[in-house]
């Protein structure tokens, strides 16, 4: 478990100096640690281990580590940083059995990791989105290795070799600025070392339980590094395969369904030619073929094949009703990066050119049940199909999506010169992404090809006002063009979107020390995401503008030897959102700017370390107030339920709760750890719990509060580069909606994965 320790002094407090003729700066200070420490509202109890020189006994064996970030582009202790953050090491990963995106919630309150079918839909803080298709992104930035990811598909469903990851909550406007409303995520990959180092591990879990059928989850990941010519180059190289049967259950036939199949490889090679020059050069390929994440369920039995005699219907979660194709999503990626930093003395020059190719193969039926074609009055429909409804029966051609991106950053991060420290940057950015869509055998073909360009200019200063007080200012000046065109059978059609956008984000912080290791802050930010066009050809139907927050948070961070805690309050006034809505009666999705909303919740994280061998942590979120303060014109399924399916309306949705934003999230856990003779056995538990959260505007389809518990059991013998664990995931094998997507004919719900149980072994050398 990752946590932070400094130093703190017997002489933290400064006695209040009484005189009446204090300098400017003495007064202002004084005047804004009076009003963060009346808002922060958070009194903080200096429970220390005291040696006899007045400093915290940093050395006890009881003191958390120390968590050092780069959030503002530079190295800084996560407790001295204006943002809620939630940093996660390798460790903590393996101690929660997080193995894949979808589990991250469970180490990051107020996340939700949403999806439609193969569509990643991240919520964070109540920021999400309902726009999924080609060329759209996700409000919740994401980040490898500092390269933007703009493909939202299964690419990043594995996390295998990573180092860490920095979750950074609230718009991210000026520094990580691309389209980064709701937050970032930073995930950061192992690098190459010129101390020859590397670990095996090989996994075995069985998955299933309840309604679900019972199959093995096979995995192996290996990473070596170590120098290949002097202190000059040094590579590594990394690799994971991930294989499940698949847990899910056809019934039309009983067959077994959902296999996955899974394989990243990482190669990376760092150069330092002289001591302040480091260039590391990197490549991946990962390939996911993902027969579950796109396999829907009929939410609470609602579905116009009810009204279809001999129609089958599952009833149980984790099965299916299929007689053609199975769902599934194939996705193949490959790309590169060379980042490049030079230390120039005054500070570190960083350059990064990076470039990625990802090709998706969906194939989708987008219907839960099967109807009987005898049944259905077509004319006359494909004998073995699932029917949409009454009067259109489709075959499930594969989808293609194509999308290919290339950036260049380029920043600079000075050292402290006296009172004052800056970073600024420029960025570019350029995706083309292309989808083509083929139906009934191939009798209807269409493409759609949208270009999105981003350019920026961003900075931040820091300015030590006094010892103690701090202010930080920053800007990104944002200018982003869309293109988009289409063909029919190859015969180009019109473009159907050409527009650009110009965006100034600013963001302001007020830091205020109250000791060496309690800091409270304020930070007043804008978050801007980028105007998006519907992935379908739409003449005559402009992009939807791009939506802005106002974000306005508060907050106190304390670290210690023995425990830690983050608390912060926050107020945002989100603006313009993209929502998806129907055209041409309900054949088309496009995106429109249709609401208003306004947010405020409180974020917490503490962890206490009570003895050498015992630790808890609570995680949690609060989101009181998440609703939309303006949304006349909503698009919702309302009943009756017919044979056509349900009645496609526009719904005032102003005063109701927004879409996948629980009041409640957090995660309860403990670790425990003992050393004897034989050797180190450590414990973790967790708890993870999310209230109910709404898929649809009218708030009849929900996900329900449900809570999940993890256990992980480790064994490392004394003298040994061996690691034996023992795990469990979901044990309880809550059966919980963790994505949707809704149509008239049947709302389509996407269960999270059922009880795994199993072992690994580690080799480290």
């Amino acid at each position: 478990m990752t946590k932070s320790r400094s130093h703190l002094s017997a002489k933290t407090f400064n006695r209040c100096d009484t005189s009446l003729a204090l300098p400017a700066e003495k007064r202002v200070e004084r005047a804004v640690a009076l009003i963060l420490a009346l808002a922060a509202m958070a009194p903080v109890a200096y429970a220390q281990t005291a040696q006899s020189n007045g400093q915290s006994n940093l050395n006890s064996p009881v003191a958390l580590n120390e968590v050092v970030v780069t959030a503002q582009k530079y190295k800084q202790r996560i407790q001295d940083v204006p943002i809620s953050i939630t940093e996660i090491s390798a460790s903590a990963l393996a101690k929660a059995n997080v193995t894949t995106a979808s589990d991250l919630p469970s180490l990051v309150s107020g996340l939700v990791w949403g999806r439609q079918g193969g569509w990643f839909t991240p919520s964070l803080r109540g920021i999400s989105t309902s726009v999924v298709a080609v060329g759209a992104s996700s409000p919740v930035a994401i980040y490898v290795d500092g390269v933007y990811q703009a493909m939202p598909l299964g690419t990043l469903a594995d996390l295998p070799d990573i180092k860490s990851i920095e979750v950074l909550k609230g718009p991210q406007g000026t520094l990580f600025g691309r389209n980064a409303t709701g937050g970032a995520i930073s995930i950061n990959t192992l690098d190459p070392s010129f101390v020859p180092t590397g670990n095996v591990e090989v996994g075995y879990g069985e998955i299933g339980g309840g309604s679900a059928k019972e199959s093995p989850h096979e995995t192996a990941s290996a990473f070596v590094s170590g120098p290949l010519v002097g202190h000059t180059l040094a590579g590594s190289l990394s690799a994971y395969y991930g294989h499940t049967n698949g847990y899910l259950t056809n019934d039309l036939n009983g067959s077994r369904n959902g296999r996955v199949d899974s394989q990243v490889l990482r190669g990376k090679l760092l150069w330092q030619p002289v001591d302040n020059v480091k260039v590391l050069a990197s490549a991946f390929y990962t390939h996911r073929l993902d027969g579950a994440v796109d396999a829907p369920f009929p939410y609470d039995g609602e579905t116009a094949a009810q009204f279809y005699p001999g129609s089958i219907i599952p009833t149980q979660p984790w099965h299916i009703a299929y007689n053609f194709q199975s769902p599934d999503v194939e996705t193949d990626a490959r790309g590169g990066s060379i980042k490049t930093t030079v230390d120039l003395g005054l500070g570190t020059l960083t350059s990064i050119t990076a470039y990625s190719n990802t090709e998706a193969k969906v194939f989708t039926n987008g219907y839960s049940a099967w109807a009987n074609p005898v049944s259905v009055p077509t004319d006359p429909p494909p004998f073995h199909l699932n029917c949409i409804t009454a009067f259109a029966c489709v075959t499930a051609n594969p989808i293609f999506s194509y999308d290919q991106t290339s950036s260049q950053e380029f920043d600079f991060a000075s050292n402290k010169i006296g009172r004052f420290r800056f970073v600024g940057g420029l960025y570019g950015f350029y995706n083309r992404a292309r989808e083509h869509d083929s139906y009934n055998n191939a009798a209807f073909i269409d493409d759609t090809v949208i270009r999105d360009e981003s350019y920026a200019a961003f900075g931040e200063a820091t300015y030590d006002v006094t010892r103690k007080l701090s202010t930080i200012l920053g800007v990104r000046l944002t200018r982003e063009e869309l293109k988009a065109s289409g063909s029919f059978f190859g015969a180009a059609l019109a473009p159907y979107g050409n527009k650009t956008w110009n965006s100034t984000t600013p963001r302001l912080s007020v830091v205020y020390k109250l000791t060496p290791t309690v800091n409270t802050y304020f930070t007043a930010s804008e978050g801007f995401k980028a105007g998006v066009i519907s992935g379908q050809y739409t003449p005559g139907v402009p992009p939807a503008n791009p939506e802005t927050v106002y974000a306005y948070e508060l907050g106190i961070k304390a670290a210690e030897a023995r425990y830690m805690l983050d608390l912060s309050t926050y107020y945002y006034d989100y603006r313009d959102l993209q929502v998806e809505t129907l055209i041409d009666s309900g054949a088309v999705t496009v995106p429109q700017n249709a609401a208003r909303a306004r947010i405020f919740g409180v974020d917490f994280d503490g962890a206490i370390r009570w003895t050498d061998e015992f630790e808890t942590r609570l995680d949690t979120t609060y989101l009181g107030h998440a609703y939309y303060s303006s949304f006349p014109d909503a698009l919702a399924y309302v009943p009756p339920l017919t044979a056509a399916g349900k009645q496609t309306v526009t719904y005032n949705a102003t005063g109701t709760r927004m879409l996948s934003a629980p009041v409640w999230t957090g995660t309860l856990s403990g670790t425990y750890t003992k050393t004897l003779t034989p050797g180190t056995f450590a414990a973790t538990a967790s708890v993870y719990f999310s209230s109910a959260y709404r898929w649809d505007y009218t708030g009849a389809i929900q996900t329900g509060n449900y809570s999940l518990i993890n256990a992980n059991l480790t064994f490392t013998p004394a003298s040994s580069s061996f690691k034996y664990t023992l795990y469990g995931k979901n044990l309880a094998n809550k059966a919980y909606v963790q994505g949707m997507t809704l149509a008239a004919v049947a709302p389509n719900a996407f269960f999270g994965q059922p009880r795994e149980v199993g072992v690994k072994i580690d080799y480290v050398f």
